[in-house]
């Protein structure tokens, strides 16, 4: 490899004082001159990526509003992606660590191989691969450059505890769940309270609308997170996403929900941010939103995994099964 194509170790261990934006904008020189196939992500590549997932199993990780997520960068913005003839992965920098998510293709393998030998000798970040399916997981690890899930749960974000899948059918159907009842509670005593809430389904101006910074505003770092889902369903007359905002009588942004069709009875859940504005308000919206799906024909829920603990105990309260499939993280190596 020439000396101009090789990764600045510098870079990553720039002081502070230098912006994050920098940082990643040195670091993906770098990659793009390593390869042309590594470039910048685009809405326009949406369709590149939803026919790679065509070719997958139907999974959580298959969405594109999962892609604009996890390929984020340290300011919300859109991040990079390699694409090849035989290989597709998003690719992300945040938190000075380097995402490699959801390969795909017969040709991943390879392309993980040769990049991650590649960059573990170059820079000194943790570089996470996200969302890596069975198989896959079993030759990267048999090859010693790959290692399985630490205990860090910020580096691995939504990953650090597994996916569950919500059958709505449990929460809707006539045989209610009497496991269910202590939420169900918890939404009746809501609804009885004095605050009310309507859910505003057009999705038109998330941003400007004037509840907005209710819901956003304590917390800048939930918004970058979200904010390339927010944009790509603003305006968007497709059915491939479902999308509602949780007002108050003052107009108060109190929750907003995004989910994605996955498969015909199938949806992913991407956004679902609530104000915690009293007790019972999250259950609520939450049971409202998947209220709406299910009498869209609507049969099951890919919730994804959780960031925390905490999250991950909500979840439980919610009755979820594991998905049909296992998808884990795996983080390169060091020297």
């Amino acid at each position: 490899m020439e000396e101009e194509n090789v990764l600045d170790t510098q870079v990553l261990n720039a002081p502070k004082v230098s912006s994050s934006a920098m940082l990643a904008q040195s670091l993906f020189a770098q990659l793009t001159a390593y390869s042309s196939e590594i470039s910048h992500l685009s809405p326009a590549d949406a369709d590149v990526f939803r026919k790679a997932f065509q070719q997958e199993a139907l999974c959580y990780a298959n969405s594109w509003l999962y892609m604009l997520r996890a390929t984020r960068n340290d300011l919300g913005g859109l991040g990079y992606k390699f694409v090849s003839a035989d290989t597709v992965m998003g690719i992300g920098y945040r938190n000075n660590t380097l995402y490699l998510v959801r390969p795909v293709g017969p040709g991943c393998f390879d392309t993980i191989v040769d990049l991650c030998y590649y960059l573990r000798q170059r820079v000194t970040c943790a570089i996470i691969l996200k969302k890596i399916d069975r198989h896959l997981y079993e030759r990267l690890a048999a090859t010693g450059l790959c290692r399985g899930q630490s205990s860090d749960e910020e580096l691995y974000e939504e990953e650090a505890y597994p996916e569950n899948v919500l059958p709505l059918e449990r929460l809707y159907s006539s045989g209610v769940d009497t496991r269910s009842l202590p939420l169900l509670k918890k939404v009746k005593r809501f609804a009885k309270g004095t605050v009310q809430l309507v859910a505003q389904k057009q999705a038109v101006a998330i941003e400007h609308h004037p509840g907005f910074h209710y819901l956003f505003d304590p917390s800048p770092q939930k918004y970058k997170s979200y904010l390339q889902i927010i944009r790509e369903v603003d305006g968007c007359r497709s059915d491939r996403y479902t999308v509602s905002l949780y007002l108050d009588e003052r107009g108060a942004m109190h929750g907003l929900y995004i989910s994605e069709l996955l498969g015909a009875e199938s949806m992913g859940l991407y956004c679902a941010v609530s104000s915690k504005g009293g007790p019972g308000i999250t259950e609520w919206m939450d049971y409202d939103f998947f209220q709406q799906l299910f009498h869209a024909g609507i049969r099951y829920l890919y919730l994804g995994g959780s960031e925390t603990r905490g999250v991950d105990a909500y979840i439980q309260k919610l009755l979820p099964t594991a998905p049909p499939y296992v998808m884990r993280p795996m983080e390169i190596a060091g020297l």
